[in-house]
């Protein structure tokens, strides 16, 4: 099931780390390698020239300066950071779905994923030449593989895992929020509350039986309320 809020939330923080870090190292590139710039732009565009003098618009370096800003931060921070955080609420939400045994190893899936999708798009930074898009691509990918270690652990501080269990799995299914999930483990945002129910085929229901950070409104009751507060286990019998 996952949760939205918690992808989010942690998304937040993983997003605005890499959104961050990609701007920057645009514009240490685009410094360290500014005359390769400064050509390119006079090549590239009539609106720019060496002849003009600095600082006046239509010279080279005002069109340099212009990709600096307000070119990265629009290029390269907001966009990278919108897609990063559509990434992040996208993994919140089918976060129990993502192949993988841990944490990291889901959510690194999906930041190579994000990272395909914004190389298929050309959203890989301002550069001038091939020299500079493969540094720039060769960054994003560590920076993609540092957002999903981020990823990974505020998403697991911001949730929980809960095992359903049923104690005749033909005769009593488990749904939680109207899904069924007998037998199954999910996650769920901490400090939660979802609406549990034993649905019996032929055997009656007793009873609901927690442990660890699980707790019911009332264990008689098949239809009832579940808080979560940590991880834990429930178990209709």
């Amino acid at each position: 099931m996952g949760s939205i809020l918690a992808g989010l939330k942690a998304g937040a923080a993983a997003s605005l780390y890499f959104a961050a870090s990609v701007s920057v190292f645009n514009a240490l590139i685009l410094l360290s390698f500014k005359s390769d710039v400064l050509a390119a732009l006079e090549t590239s565009s009539p609106q720019c020239s060496t002849t003009i003098p600095a600082g006046q618009v239509g010279s080279a370096q005002y069109c340099f300066s212009e990709l600096l800003f307000p070119g990265i931060p629009l290029y390269d921070f907001v966009r990278t950071l919108i897609i990063a955080i559509f990434f992040a609420i996208s993994i919140g939400i089918y976060f129990d779905y993502i192949p993988g045994r841990s944490y990291v190893r889901r959510t690194l899936l999906v930041s190579f994923i994000m990272l395909l999708v914004m190389l298929f798009l050309g959203l890989y930074g301002l550069v001038a030449d091939g020299l500079q898009e493969i540094l720039m691509v060769s960054f994003e990918l560590v920076a993609a593989a540092l957002y999903a270690v981020i990823f990974a652990q505020l998403y697991r501080r911001f949730t929980r895992e809960v095992e359903f269990q049923s104690q005749k799995t033909n005769l009593i299914k488990i749904k939680v929020d109207k899904r069924d999930l007998t037998g199954r483990k999910r996650t769920f945002s901490t400090n939660s509350t979802h609406e549990v129910e034993a649905v019996s085929e032929g055997k009656p229901f007793k009873e609901w039986l927690v442990s660890g950070g699980v707790s019911v409104k009332d264990p008689k009751d098949p239809k009832t309320r579940m808080k979560i507060v940590g991880d834990g286990l429930l178990k209709a019998t």
